[in-house]
């Protein structure tokens, strides 16, 4: 007589959970998917809300961190494979490239992904003052900067990828749940309809609601931030203009910290934009009403001018046809690692982006898959071991 499949419930739907869910069905498991659609309209939702919801997220395999590029080079070896599959356009090959100072503040974060771009041999051009303006004509970087260009970054479409994960977790017979859970215990879930789900093994996977929710037992170490992202409209020249722009983490001549830009992207308003993020400092985010507040608004509007006036410094000719403001929520975990850890006999956490997580968020829901199935992830070549810190 064969034992029944466990069944594994799956709570959060955003990148890392759809992907665990689906590395959860293709090892024959029974799953769950639970957790909520994308809101039609932010500034009337109450959450829960989701970073995720937009058309560009930056990949590479360039890295300051050894794991975390090779979180991302084992994810993106499989975009073309879940691509195929699903049906959907995830990656856009247009290279990555990664930026800044070779001394002074800031020369650290140079030197670090450029040795871990030599210690993991990963193919990419070396560039500074004598080569980026031939190279890269459309961007002004400041004296003094030095720069890695890999051919195999881009951008990934991260609501494309979400759907991609969660369309063959579902070809795969896993049941999904479009409500957020209000109360959990001991593998006790309860949707918003107040019905009561059992399972085996839950994987709290909700990204920065970890910690905010109050749904698990303690409280992961993190510290969520309330982010401002930039766009800047181009046409359809201007986008042509720059139809070979890399990806880009870069630190301007004024800051300590990089920032992020993305070339242009059509959006579902038809419309092509530039986007950039990166900030030092911002409010933190301690409960489920701070997030919806933050999530309902643009983000904050001065943030917004300061971020595009880096961009403007960094590329004076783009023609710009409008900007708006956007809101995003990022979480750090204290080891500056993700969380993927049992927390008990039928809780695994999968949590924990540190603002580098879509890209990588396949590699991360097969180490969550792992870890949920009772597996060992030890030997799976990270340095990390993922576990999580409690606060």
């Amino acid at each position: 007589m064969t034992s029944p499949r466990p069944h594994i419930a799956v709570i959060g739907r955003g990148m890392m959970g759809s992907a665990c869910a689906r590395h959860l069905t293709e090892a024959g498991v029974e799953v769950t998917l639970i957790g909520p659609d994308e809101p039609a309209d932010p500034t009337r939702h109450t959450g829960p809300f989701g970073s995720h919801h937009d058309e560009g997220r930056i990949t590479r395999k360039l890295a300051h961190d050894a794991d975390w590029s090779r979180l991302s080079t084992r994810s993106i070896a499989r975009y073309a494979d879940l691509e195929a599959v699903s049906g959907r356009r995830i990656f856009t090959a247009c290279g990555g490239m990664m930026a800044g100072p070779g001394s002074g503040p800031g020369a650290a974060f140079t030197s670090a992904f450029l040795r871990v771009a030599d210690v993991l041999r990963i193919a990419h051009e070396r560039h500074d003052d004598a080569s980026l303006p031939a190279r890269f004509p459309y961007f002004r970087f400041a004296p003094g900067t030095h720069a890695a260009w890999e051919a195999t970054g881009g951008y990934i479409n991260p609501r494309a990828l979400r759907d991609a994960e969660g369309l063959m977790a579902e070809r795969a017979r896993a049941r999904v749940i479009r409500q957020p859970v209000t109360a959990l215990s001991e593998g006790h879930m309860t949707p918003a309809d107040g019905t009561v789900i059992s399972a085996d093994q839950v994987v709290m996977a909700t990204g920065a609601y970890a910690f905010t929710d109050g749904l698990l037992p303690k409280r992961p170490a993190m510290r969520v931030y309330a982010r401002t992202i930039a766009f800047a409209e181009v046409d359809e020249a201007e986008a042509a203009r720059l139809a070979e722009m890399p990806s880009l983490i870069f630190i301007p001549e004024a800051l300590a910290y990089d920032l992020y830009l993305l070339p242009p992207i059509r959006y579902p308003d038809g419309k092509l934009y530039l986007k950039i993020g990166g900030e030092d400092q911002s409010p933190r985010l301690t409960n489920d009403v701070e997030m919806t507040e933050w999530f309902q608004s643009k983000g904050s509007s001065a943030m917004g001018r300061e971020l595009l006036a880096h961009l403007r410094e960094l590329m004076p000719d783009l023609a710009i046809q409008s900007a708006h403001t956007g809101a995003c929520a990022v979480s750090f975990t204290s080891t500056g690692y993700p969380y993927i850890d049992r927390v008990s006999d039928r809780l695994t956490l999968l949590t924990g982006g540190n603002g580098a997580g879509a890209k990588c968020c396949d590699e991360l829901g097969r180490l969550g898959a792992m870890v949920a199935l009772g597996q060992d992830i030890s030997d799976q070549g990270y340095d990390a071991d993922f576990r999580v810190v409690f606060a």
